[in-house]
């Protein structure tokens, strides 16, 4: 069986002035210096990012040399991050005159070390091989996951083997007697933090210091090939609420913790790890009543009146955060003017998204209060599959201003072509924005059951009413396959105080549309007449010549001929 041989790459442990940014691991994406590795302290053998160690070998087997890299700068990365480079560990045969073992590719913010028991490298029961990693940086923050991108490919020897990715914290200081090098010229040593000893699986012979405290850990695996550059989060276990002095990462392409599954050949790419620092709620609850989060969403609608003020707020608003760390910062507030509730998440670094703050708002309704009605006289414009249903039709809207930033905005009995009663165009809770000389008013329903129920629909206002200038623009997103929702027709609304210029009809340039008995009669074109119902169904398409009838059942239709349109009443 072979047997593993690693060795140590000697590099002074990361200095107070390399964590700066402490909250962040350094060279974190490999796109920093990488420097020469030397393992005994003098050769190079490859090189390694700066602020990491790898294990790659350098070790005297007799009159032998034993010279081997494990780690590479791999400059082939083409991942969702883009970055220049990648480190790529992998696992080889270390050897010299045909005699040898597997050796781990892995990195670490410690010291890499290694023992080789070549006295019985032929004999598994008697063999004592070791080596691991230990120390690690100072570090004094609590991130809530550890997210990296990974690629992973298998030799022939032992596919199944695992990948490690490690993470542990603690504070104080572990110390225990080690064994390191090789066999024929062992050396003992005391080792500091040695891996094992601070996550507990060694206890014997280990000597802790008064203050020793494990505080967090995630212990991870990668399995399978990914041939494909893929992103994974690990959460982070806190066993302690206590502050972290030092922390430890190692990625390995072996089963770290497992050496006698080493398989050959077997490689990993690693890169962009970072910390994932959560500034988002996982659950919420407002004076006792629990709204559902959605992912990425931020803004909710309540829908009930605000029952609570900012002295309640302490018992009212209820939350738990994402992550165990438990370490970002919120801030309540609660507006009764605005019947708004906004909940602020912060931590120290970056989530997953990249931002360091989310802000939620829950918008409730305002309080029955009698509003200031405002009417306006005006015009009416509507648009539909391109032609124009309504053209400048007297209308009128209404502003119902509750005097708090908030009004209700009013389309009362919109019946367009003359026909289809779609009933009151009504959005409540629009917001009232001052802009230069007047105000500007945005709003949205989600879901307006129109024309008695059969038209589900959804609404959104953008409007200004700068002193008698009104200008209101009502986008309706008309679902035909409701409660789906994939078949959309997009309607125009538009109302002015003032008449729109330019509108286009079929009336002039020699072209007419008119209904007789049963019929459309479209004269004076040369082209393709396409006749629609309201509903933005086509239900003919004649070429005419001069002059077409149209044979068609009573209704009301839309006629396109050309780039012109018009209505037609068929009785």
């Amino acid at each position: 069986m072979k047997k593993i041989l690693s060795a140590t790459c000697a590099m002074m442990l990361a200095s107070a002035g390399m964590m700066a940014n402490a909250q962040q691991l350094p060279n974190g994406n490999f796109d920093g210096t990488w420097v020469d590795c030397k393992p005994d302290g003098s050769n190079v053998v490859g090189t390694q990012p700066k602020g990491w160690m790898a294990s790659n070998v350098y070790k005297k087997v007799l009159i032998f040399t034993v010279k081997l890299p494990l780690v590479f700068q791999d400059e082939n990365y083409t991942g969702a991050s883009e970055n220049a480079f990648s480190v790529k560990m992998e696992n080889l045969f270390a050897e010299s005159m045909g005699i040898g073992a597997n050796a781990p590719g892995y990195i670490t913010l410690g010291t890499s070390w290694a023992y080789g028991d070549i006295a019985n490298v032929s004999n598994p029961e008697k063999d004592t091989s070791d080596g691991g990693a230990y120390g690690g940086i100072q570090f004094e923050y609590r991130p809530d996951a550890l997210s990296l991108w990974v690629k992973r490919t298998h030799g022939t020897e032992k596919p199944t083997e695992k990948a490690s990715v490690i993470f542990y914290s603690w504070k104080g200081q572990t110390s225990s007697e080690v064994i390191t090098g090789l066999s024929s010229n062992p050396v003992k040593i005391n080792m500091v933090d040695r891996e094992k000893d601070v996550l507990g699986m060694i206890q014997d012979g280990v000597t802790k210091s008064d203050d020793f405290e494990l505080i967090s850990k995630s212990e991870n695996y990668v399995e399978g090939d990914i041939a494909d550059w893929k992103q994974v989060t690990y959460p982070i276990d806190y066993l302690s609420n206590g502050t972290p002095e030092k922390i430890n990462v190692i990625l390995s392409s072996s089963d770290y913790f497992n050496r006698k599954e080493l398989g050959l050949d077997n490689k990993f790419w690693v890169d962009d790890v970072r910390f994932i620092y959560y500034s988002r709620l996982a659950s919420i609850s407002l004076n006792g009543e629990s709204v559902t989060l959605e992912d990425g969403k931020y803004n909710y609608t309540v829908d009930k009146v605000l029952d609570f003020s900012e002295e309640d707020k302490a018992k009212a608003v209820k939350y738990t955060l994402e992550g165990k760390s438990q370490s970002a910062n919120v801030s309540v507030s609660v507006v009764a003017e605005k019947a708004v509730v906004t909940v602020v998440v912060s931590n120290v670094d970056a989530d997953i998204d990249g931002k360091e703050s989310h802000t939620y708002t829950f918008k409730y309704q305002k309080p029955e209060v009698e509003p200031v009605i405002e009417e306006y006289e005006g015009y009416l414009n509507v648009e539909m599959n391109g032609g124009q249903i309504e053209q400048n039709t007297q209308s009128k809207i209404e502003i119902h201003d509750y005097q708090n930033d908030y009004c209700t905005f009013l389309l009362p009995n919109l019946i367009i072509g003359g026909e289809l009663p779609l009933g009151d165009i009504r959005i409540d809770n629009v917001v009232i924005t001052p802009v230069e000389g007047g105000n500007s008013y945005t709003g949205t329903v989600e879901d307006m059951a129109l024309l008695g129920g059969a038209i589900h629909a959804k609404v959104e206002l953008n409007g200004t009413i700068i002193g008698s200038d009104v200008k209101m623009n009502v986008d309706v997103i008309w679902y035909q396959d409701y409660p789906t929702n994939e078949v959309e027709t997009p309607i125009k609304v538009s109302f002015t105080s003032a008449k729109l210029s330019g509108v286009e009809s079929v009336a002039g340039d020699g072209v007419k549309v008119y209904a007789a008995a049963g019929c459309v009669v479209v004269e004076g074109a040369e082209d393709v007449a396409q006749v629609y119902t309201v509903d933005g169904k086509q239900v003919a398409a004649e070429a005419v010549n001069g002059k077409t009838e149209i044979a068609l059942a009573n209704g009301l239709y839309i006629v396109r001929v050309g780039n012109k349109v018009q209505k037609v009443v068929v009785k």
